[in-house]
């Protein structure tokens, strides 16, 4: 004959509201409201407020975040999107940026003073060609806000989502996106024109602007094209097209465009758009000869941590993403609590250039 058992209850040793009545000797309903700062609703002495407040610090409670959320209608939980990356297509140090990005954005939020209250759901969002994001993608039933990092020209659902009931905060630009919604960001247009006049300032005319293909299209990247144009106009210096040029991002096409060049022997700089595309042109350029600085300078924009140890170290924009990051969640919180409204708006971080030996051998 099978062996009976009976089924046992769970103790959990978390501490309740009962507990804390119990302690104190009075109703869960003063405890509720001492707790949870309801005390409008019924009169409760300071004496009983501090003897409530102190049973549970010492009993170790802790809220129940459900409960709370079904009682107040609020999940108390923001979002911060990143598109999906596949680590699987990507170089050991690339996926070592990735992880240091994402870890300093969402340390950046979480240590927000205002963020006590609230935790962070890390909402990893895939765009297909072939399936454009729904509402429901959001998680807008789960979610009262939203960080939104990496906008995609190609996939602007996100514009229609946001709204005063489900507030989202653009880290980044894409054209006509701070119509819609406040967004977060440096003004790459500006920092590509001082890049540009760092090396006029430094005695270069000649100066190439070598473009990223696949990313040529993305709206930071040609505010940075402008930037490098407005740069020219302002000293007087003709932009040529020999001089505005597409290559892939990768080693065996950089060191092709090169070799391919032409007019190589007239250029006296190089700004690239991306750190990734500027940092490929070093040892293209060593291969054929050339110093940097001293034959052609060198600057890159991001200020990627390998920037630095590169060689020579690689002049660039720096992208203040903790100061972001933080700017963007003080931002949002400001919203939920109604302290501002939720409007659309550019939100300028301000940042600098960073010189370095590549354009700088003093």
């Amino acid at each position: 004959m099978a062996e009976t058992t009976k089924k046992r209850k769970r103790k959990s040793n978390r501490v309740t509201l009962e507990d804390i009545a119990r302690y104190c000797d009075v109703s869960k309903a003063t405890v509720s409201r001492v707790l949870n700062d309801h005390l409008n609703e019924f009169p409760v002495s300071e004496e009983m407020i501090a003897r409530v407040k102190g049973a549970a610090e010492q009993l170790g409670y802790r809220p129940n975040r459900l409960a709370r959320a079904i009682r107040n209608q609020r999940t108390n939980l923001i979002g911060l999107s990143f598109i999906h990356i596949d680590f699987k297509n990507l170089t050991p140090d690339q996926v070592a940026y990735e992880n240091q990005v994402m870890g300093q954005l969402a340390n950046s939020i979480i240590s927000h003073p205002e963020f006590n209250d609230y935790d962070l759901v890390i909402h990893d969002r895939i765009e297909a060609a072939e399936r454009p994001l729904r509402e429901g993608d959001f998680k807008t039933d789960l979610l009262e806000g939203m960080i939104y990092l990496t906008p995609s020209e190609n996939h602007r659902e996100f514009l229609d989502v946001a709204s005063k009931e489900f507030p989202i905060v653009l880290l980044g630009q894409i054209e006509g996106a701070d119509e819609k919604l406040p967004c977060i960001d440096i003004n790459n247009r500006k920092m590509a024109k001082l890049a540009t006049e760092h090396l006029i300032h430094t005695g270069r005319r000649n100066i190439l602007i070598l473009i990223p293909e696949k990313l040529q299209h993305i709206s930071c990247i040609q505010d940075r094209i402008k930037g490098y144009r407005d740069a020219l106009d302002a000293h007087g210096i003709k932009p040529s097209d020999e001089f505005i040029r597409t290559v892939r991002s990768l080693k065996e096409n950089v060191d092709a465009f090169f070799r391919d060049l032409r007019c190589m022997d007239d250029i006296d700089a190089i700004f690239c758009p991306t750190d990734d595309l500027a940092v490929l042109c070093i040892p293209a350029l060593n291969a054929m000869g050339k110093n940097i600085p001293d034959d052609i300078a060198l600057i890159g924009f991001d200020d990627l941590p390998f920037a630095q140890h590169t060689s020579p170290p690689l002049s660039s924009v720096r992208r203040p993403a903790e100061q972001q990051a933080h700017a963007a969640i003080d931002l949002l919180m400001k919203i939920l609590k109604k302290e501002i409204p939720y409007e659309p708006g550019f939100h300028e971080i301000e940042t600098d250039l960073v010189i370095r030996e590549s354009t700088d051998n003093t």
